[in-house]
Parts: C-alpha cells; structure tokens; sequence
C-alpha cells in the first residue's frame, strides 16, 4: 500500500502556475475538473451497470479547497502543501455492496487508462481517529490533474451521512492544542461518538456479508495485487536512481582526490 510514482509528494502536483494567486489556483483546478467530469462519469456509468453499484461524481468548493491548502493538521507534516497539491478538487465514489467488489473494481480502473499514483486500503481495517473505513486511490487524470476516487461500504457511507460528517466537519480545520479545556472535552466526546458510529455499522456490514475480518483482508491484499507490477517498477527505478547516486558520488569523491593531488604538486 503507498506510492506507485516515483516522486517525492512535494513534486506530485496539479498541473497549475503555482506561482499564480490562490484564487486563480483554484479556478485552474475547476477547468481541469469540468475537463474530466465527463470521462469519470462514462467510466462511472459502465461501472454500475457492470456490478449494481451506485456511483456519483462532486466538486470541492472553493473554499473547501483552500481551507485545505493551508490545514493546520496537513502543514505540520507537509509545511511545502499548497493548493497546487491538493488530490481531491474532483473526487468520486463508488459504494459497495460487498468488500469482493473492489479488487474487481481495481481492475477496470487499471483498464480504463488513469494513472494510479497511490492506493489507500489499510483503512478498511485500520480505521483513523474518527472510525471512518475507506479503501481509496489518488489518481492522475490524463490532463494531469491529481483526483480521489474513494470506494466506502454501504453501511459506512449510511453512518457518514447520518451526522458522522457533520461531527468531522466541525473539528476538521481546528489545532486540538490551540482548543480550550471545554473545547478539548466536546472534540474528543465527538471524536468517541462518530468512533462507536462507525464502528456499529461496521458491525452490520460483517454481519449482513457473513464476512470476518480476514475475508474482508483476503480482498484488501487482491486489490494491492493487481498494482503489484507498478509497484515493483517504481521501486526498481528507485534502486537504479540509488546506485546511480552512489556512482556519482564515488566520481566526485575521486575527482577530488585526483584535485588534492595536482594541488599538492603546484605547491
């Protein structure tokens, strides 16, 4: 799971003028987006009639997309993070019935043609602070832009919507160490009801599939499979640009002494 580009994540970026205005960041993204809203949802349509699933595309609104250019929670980690690196200005979802549905899924986004340049499943299993469960991949559209396409369980995606997202919402932009001691107390009660939310339909969606947690990873490991080949690609580029560095720094090493050397003797 992680990476199948070989790039640092400052360089994975949008292909916009970063030196432009945000504003003007922002309004590049949507013409991106408008570019390929119609080829996610032909994909989308195809993809539905294939398995029954239910799909639908959105935009991140301008606002949104700047709050998150510039999230206290992302800048500690990624203090480089600007609008230009934002993955999710046009994001889709697919829900699923059934966790088998995915790796099957995987499969027919390889075909179509985006560029997967991170797959994100771990979360099924491991869910984050607030219990949500996603499998998801950052791709990278023909035009170059950077979307998500998320696939949540149908009980998942019922929870959200029924006042988990509101309650991530609420904190999503707030420092928890800036928060005062009340405020802490409500984050943190939030944080434990959107959890046992979660994890109640979590609960349902086993029990409705007859599944345990080890089918559901039988699934999860499928799916990292089909992107096994690009993996190994990227991390054969990764040890060939790492003898390659080891080369060139034995060169120079070498061209140094050779320098001394002739200094020694002009002396």
């Amino acid at each position: 799971m992680g990476k199948l580009i070989d790039q640092d994540d400052e360089d994975i970026v949008n292909p916009i003028d970063r030196g432009a205005k945000e504003e003007d960041k922002v309004k590049e993204l949507r013409r991106l987006s408008l570019e390929n809203q119609p080829k996610v949802e032909e994909f989308l349509e195809k993809l539905d009639s294939k398995y029954g699933t239910e799909s639908k595309t959105s935009f991140k609104e301008p606002e949104k997309i700047l709050e998150k250019a510039s999230r206290p929670s992302i800048k500690a980690d990624k203090p480089w993070h600007d609008v230009e690196h934002v993955r999710d200005s046009f994001r889709f979802k697919t829900v699923l019935e059934n966790i088998e549905q995915l790796p099957k899924i995987a499969e027919d986004l390889k075909e179509a043609g985006f560029t997967v340049i991170k797959t994100d499943t771990e979360k099924v299993l491991r869910p984050g602070f607030w219990g949500w469960r996603i499998a998801a991949f950052d791709l990278k559209m023909p035009n170059g832009q950077l979307v998500e396409y998320y696939l949540p369980l149908k009980e998942l995606e019922e929870a959200k919507k029924n006042g988990n997202h509101e309650l991530f919402e609420k904190w999503r932009n707030e420092d928890p160490e800036t928060l005062s001691k009340e405020e802490q107390r409500q984050y943190l009660s939030d944080s434990y009801d959107s959890y046992d939310k979660y994890e109640a339909a979590w609960q349902t969606y086993l029990e409705r599939t007859k599944q345990k947690p080890e089918h559901v990873k039988a699934a999860l490991e499928a799916t990292e499979k089909i992107f096994e080949k690009d993996r190994a690609k990227t991390e054969e580029k990764n040890v060939i640009k790492r003898a390659e560095s080891k080369l060139i720094q034995k060169i120079k090493e070498q061209k140094a002494k050779e320098k001394a050397k002739e200094d020694d003797l002009l002396r």
